[in-house]
Order: structure tokens, then C-alpha cells, then sequence
């Protein structure tokens, strides 16, 4: 069996930088794709059933594997309440739906015992195996009369976790600024989609940097360690060390978990991620 990972088997050369993060999401155990894969016809079974933001064909396989005595019917029934417009704002849905994600949506049942409601879990966070991991490069997005091309989309069990912005860029200081402008942008023109939304990475293709939705840009945090101690390999981009540091399985359930919190002031709802043990390693270099 070839070694060489399905992206580079069946898509065509990419930048050297995405093809290095695609490469280490596939040794952490994603199945990596290019939007030449979900569209051409090789994977585009991803996008039959895509449902805004939610890839349904995934969300339900994998809600039957998590949750084995939930009927077909009832997962149909919280994608659908999941993928139906709110008026409410962004981040409002995005705390809603973090708690979701935490704690499991209830699902109705008739039968015996009608006001006894079971939980569907979303993810199973005692057993990261038992979970679809996915990332994408270069996913299309439609909502409404928008339509834009995200970087790249982490989806876990068909939900689109995180999304990084900038790769394609140089590694000039303002390309940072520049991306996340870009998913200011995106923000706004796709609403639905980044409800959903638990982390966001800027990277200028060497260097990276991971916040939230409301985090500003200045504020972004650098990962210099995947544990805290070590130094990167040499050669080795912040986007790589990133990569094994927040998207190690384990690790990415324990931040959603344990490490992303929310903040009601008296004019808006705000969301962070606050620094673990690993992401605190000081610059070699010194830093003004």
C-alpha cells in the first residue's frame, strides 16, 4: 500500500506550505482533502449533502455511531434544528452551541416515558477514535447570496470546528493583519456557518497564530512548543507546531473542553481561548 497521503494520490500540486500542514493533520489521523477532491467527483459525496456549514451525510453517520439507540429520524431532526436560520446574533448562537457541543442536545421521544428526553451527543470526547475527523483545503462556502473560499476547514463528525485563514500568504508581518481582516469579512458575509465556529487560526504560511471569534487581532496567540518544554524541530514552521499542538485529538477535545471561555459585559459577548501550559513556552528571540 502507497505511504503517500490521498490528497497528493488524487489532487493536484499544491503550495509547499498547505501541502506540510495537510500532511500533518494526516499523521494526526485527519483524512485531508482538496476542493478539487469534493467537487471533481472523487469525494463529492462530502458536498450531496452539505447543509449550511453542517456536512450531513458525516454529522448523521457518525451522530449513529456515537449515539447507537437514536433513531435515523431523530438525528435527521437535530440536524435540521441545527442547520434552521436564527435571528439571533452570531454570538449568541456560538454560546448556544458550545454548551451543545459540551453537554449534547436533547432529542424528543414518544413511547413510555414521552417527557423523559435523551441526549444526543455530539462528540464522543471519551473516545476520539470513535469520531469523524476531516480537513479540508480550499472549502467553498455558500450562504445566502454570499459565496467565499475558506483556507482551510477542520470538521469533526461533519462540524466545521475551526477554519484557517492566510497560508497562501507570504510571511511579511502585515499578512497577519491581512488575514484576519479576511475572516472579518468572512464572519459577516456567512453568519451561519461560523456560529459553529470553536477556534480560528491566522497564518502567513510560516507563521501562525489561534484565537476565536472575537478575539482581536494583536491578540492572537503564538504556540512556540507542543508541550511547553520543547523547542520545534528545526526547519520546522509555527503552522506545523500549531498543528500538533492544538489539533492532536486528545488535546483538541481537552481545549474545547476545559480551555475556551465566554465573557457577558454590559455590551457584548465575548470568547477566548486561554492559554495552556503549552502554548506559554517563551520566544527564543526576544520580543519588544
Amino acid at each position: 500500500m502507497s505511504n503517500t497521503p490521498s490528497w497528493l494520490r488524487y489532487s493536484e500540486p499544491v503550495e509547499s506550505n498547505v501541502e506540510r500542514a495537510l500532511t500533518w493533520f494526516e499523521v494526526l489521523g485527519y483524512t485531508a482533502l482538496l476542493q478539487s477532491d469534493i467537487i471533481s467527483g472523487y469525494h463529492q459525496a462530502v458536498l450531496q449533502n452539505y447543509r449550511d456549514g453542517i456536512l450531513g451525510d458525516r454529522f448523521c453517520q457518525a451522530m449513529q455511531r456515537i449515539n447507537p439507540t437514536a433513531s435515523p429520524q431523530q438525528i435527521e431532526a437535530i440536524l435540521h434544528q441545527l442547520t434552521t436560520s436564527h435571528s439571533a446574533p452570531t454570538m449568541q448562537q456560538n454560546y448556544q452551541w458550545h454548551r451543545q457541543l459540551l453537554h449534547g442536545i436533547s432529542i424528543e421521544c414518544s413511547g413510555t416515558h414521552p417527557n423523559r428526553l435523551p441526549t444526543l451527543r455530539l462528540i464522543d470526547f471519551f473516545n476520539p477514535l470513535n469520531n469523524d475527523w476531516l480537513v479540508i483545503h480550499s472549502f467553498p462556502v455558500i450562504e445566502a447570496d454570499e459565496q467565499h473560499c475558506l483556507d482551510l476547514v477542520v470538521f469533526i463528525n461533519g462540524l466545521p470546528l475551526a477554519v484557517f485563514q492566510g497560508l497562501h500568504r507570504g510571511n511579511e508581518a502585515w499578512s497577519f493583519r491581512a488575514a484576519y481582516f479576511q475572516l472579518q469579512k468572512y464572519k459577516a458575509h456567512l453568519p451561519k456557518f461560523f456560529s459553529f465556529n470553536e477556534l480560528l487560526v491566522l497564518s502567513n504560511g510560516d507563521q501562525s497564530r489561534i484565537g476565536t471569534l472575537t478575539t482581536r487581532w494583536k491578540q492572537f496567540i503564538p504556540i512556540r512548543s507542543t508541550n511547553g518544554e520543547n523547542a520545534p524541530f528545526a526547519g520546522e514552521t509555527e503552522v506545523e507546531t500549531l498543528i500538533q499542538a492544538i489539533f492532536d485529538r486528545r488535546r483538541f477535545f481537552e481545549i474545547i473542553q476545559h480551555f475556551i471561555v465566554f465573557h457577558q459585559n454590559p455590551t457584548m459577548l465575548t470568547k477566548r481561548i486561554c492559554p495552556h501550559s503549552f502554548c506559554t513556552i517563551p520566544d527564543p528571540v526576544s520580543r519588544s
